[in-house]
């Protein structure tokens, strides 16, 4: 079987997978928020650009369908097209040998195969147009080819990295990746005026980002601002963090093969090209550099570099072709790509085996925290919980307890998307987030395109142990009455693992603002 082939086969078993985990499994707290993104379509959102909503919407059916699995789909069908791009991008670098090798390590990753793979994240389009990008760049400064065709590619890429700012803002690193190489190895390309009517593309493409801040005083910009931070005081904690969760993230067997490449290419050419080898590294090694840097004053999430270690598969898959070429071995799986592969399948079976029968909770063992950082609560228990909630519901207005048509409140966007999707959506009770900007994130908008919270509702205010944050007297003021939470339990395996407190709060008698924000 040739190389081509067993990637595509590589694609199709791998896709299967991902859609039975995809479809066994609840949503995640990121993913079931990015689900609130696709209900009122925005040209931004509060912490990201819109495509991962438009995804949403599309894989959905304009949201006919809304199982998990549908939900997710559109990572999947991304994840199985990252799969292809990698093997090009191989295949460009070298040879089909190190394509099939890059296909390999990519799925291995957890980042591009999981996170960017399976789970709804914006990470999932941002990544399809990011390796775009990379085989456009790749032909653009190849040195065959006419003035012409790379005047085309040149506006293309203009239009892919736009395109790719709009799933996720790290996309601008490609176009300092691409500057940074022109300035140090290619400066008459700076003459080319289509360089910079495809930087007017994208400008362009990412001007809603740009206006919608405009009118919403540039809340996604501070917001993003808060949460990063230099000069300040180093911590060296937050900045290992950051280190050791790369390497689980893009898989450690990866990272190792990408360090032994980087050395090998200090001494002799390892890609076709020596401008290959210089561009990977001009549109990678920045995002690396920054993210650690921040991560020296506050914290950071392992998965911001992913793209940045995924654009150095290539030349990792590279490195083990050489190798194994170099001992007239070319075999299909070779030990360290099965090594490799191993961790995200382990990884899966872990998750999907813990949900089901893990016999105690992983998390904090104290009452009003129960569950408190075991992972597993992220992804089980709210089906269960809305099937119970609606019994209560149901009682509570059978006996006159509650009124008809009591909403459904919490303070903080987890679990607040959570208890929206699984709770208040299926049954078709309204939701309102209260709380700040930092705290309920998107719903500060979504608050105000569903029904408005009127004098004298009824409502109930939902948490979770596991996240545990009582009832704020600000949202108890603005009720008559309060009663003392009713305790519902998630249990696994027949143990407790998790508590929901349900406050009832009667008579709504205003002061709650239309958009939810009480700070």
């Amino acid at each position: 079987m040739d190389h081509r082939k067993k990637v595509i086969l590589l694609i199709l078993i791998a896709s299967l997978v991902r859609m039975f985990v995809a479809g066994s499994t609840e949503l995640s707290n990121d993913e079931v928020y990015y689900w609130t993104y696709a209900q009122y379509l925005q040209w931004n959102y509060f912490d990201h650009p819109p495509a991962i909503a438009l995804l949403i919407r599309f894989f959905t059916g304009n949201l006919f369908v809304e199982q998990e699995l549908f939900v997710r789909l559109g990572a999947v069908a991304c994840g199985a097209v990252n799969t292809w791009l990698i093997y090009l991008l191989g295949c460009r670098v070298r040879d089909e040998y190190t394509g099939w090798l890059a296909a390999c390590l990519f799925t291995a990753s957890v980042y591009a195969g999981l996170l960017a793979g399976m789970m709804i994240l914006p990470d999932a389009p941002q990544m399809v147009c990011w390796l775009w990008a990379l085989l456009l760049i790749m032909n653009i400064f190849k040195n065959a080819g006419s003035r012409r065709n790379r005047n085309k590619r040149l506006l293309l890429l203009g239009i892919v990295i736009g395109l790719c700012i709009m799933s996720k803002v790290h996309g601008v690193f490609i176009w300092a990746g691409v500057f940074l190489y022109i300035v140090l190895y290619n400066r008459p390309l700076l003459k080319n005026p289509f360089l910079y009517l495809a930087g007017l593309l994208t400008a362009i493409i990412i001007s809603p980002i740009f206006l919608w801040n405009l009118d919403n005083e540039f809340i996604t910009l501070n917001y993003h601002g808060n949460r990063v931070g230099f000069f300040s005081k180093i911590q060296w904690d937050t900045f290992f963090r950051q280190i050791f969760g790369e390497i689980l993230y893009n898989n450690p067997v990866n990272v190792v093969l990408i360090i032994m490449a980087l050395l090998l290419m200090r001494r002799s050419k390892l890609l076709n090209d020596a401008a290959q080898q210089r561009l990977l590294l001009c549109i990678s090694v920045p995002l690396i550099i920054v993210v650690w840097f921040m991560s020296l004053f506050k914290d950071t999430l392992p998965h911001w570099t992913g793209p940045a270690y995924t654009s150095l598969l290539p030349i990792a898959a590279a490195y083990l072709a050489r190798r194994l070429q170099s001992k007239q071995l070319s075999i299909s799986f070779p030990p360290i790509v099965k090594a490799a592969l191993i961790l995200p399948a382990v990884l899966l079976a872990l998750l999907l085996v813990g949900i089901r029968w893990m016999p105690a909770g992983l998390g904090s063992k104290e009452d009003l925290r129960l569950g408190a950082g075991d992972i597993l609560l992220d992804m089980s228990g709210w089906k269960q919980f809305g099937q119970d909630f609606n019994r209560l519901y149901k009682e509570d207005i059978a006996n006159r307890k509650m009124a008809s048509g009591a909403f459904i409140m919490a303070d903080y966007w987890f679990p607040a998307a959570h208890l929206d999707y699984y709770v208040a959506h299926p049954l078709a009770i309204n939701f309102m987030a209260v709380g700040s900007y930092s705290g309920i994130h998107h719903y500060a908008w979504l608050n105000t395109w569903c029904p408005a919270l009127e004098p004298g509702q009824d409502a109930y205010y939902i948490a979770v142990s596991n996240y545990f944050d009582p009832l704020p007297p600000s949202l108890a003021h603005a009720f008559r009455q309060t009663d003392s939470p009713v305790l519902l339990h998630q249990t696994r395996h027949g143990k407790v693992v998790r508590h929901f407190f349900i406050y009832r709060l009667k008579g709504y008698q205003g002061g709650i603002p239309r958009n939810g924000i009480m700070e």
